[in-house]
């Protein structure tokens, strides 16, 4: 895994959010370390403990396209 980013909605109208509270970005270097992280024994068991904790949830796999660079004076700030 290359980086994952995790926050709780603070600021989205309950219409919005549609009863999701909290996200999880996980980015991967390329598709074959996203195929092993699916059944690496470490996922496979968070997985099954964290599944038994939710009400629902949304899962989206999909290729990252970098739309526009964050300029580095903005990065720093």
């Amino acid at each position: 895994m290359h980086v994952i980013n995790r926050g709780q909605d603070v600021e989205s109208l309950d219409v919005l959010r549609q009863g999701f509270t909290h996200a999880f970005l996980m980015t991967f270097n390329k598709k074959e370390d996203y195929v092993a992280f699916q059944s690496h024994p470490n996922h496979v068991e968070f997985s099954e403990k964290f599944s038994t904790a939710i009400e629902k949830i949304v899962l989206l796999d999909f290729p990252s396209t970098l739309v526009k660079p964050v300029k580095e004076e903005a990065a720093a700030a």
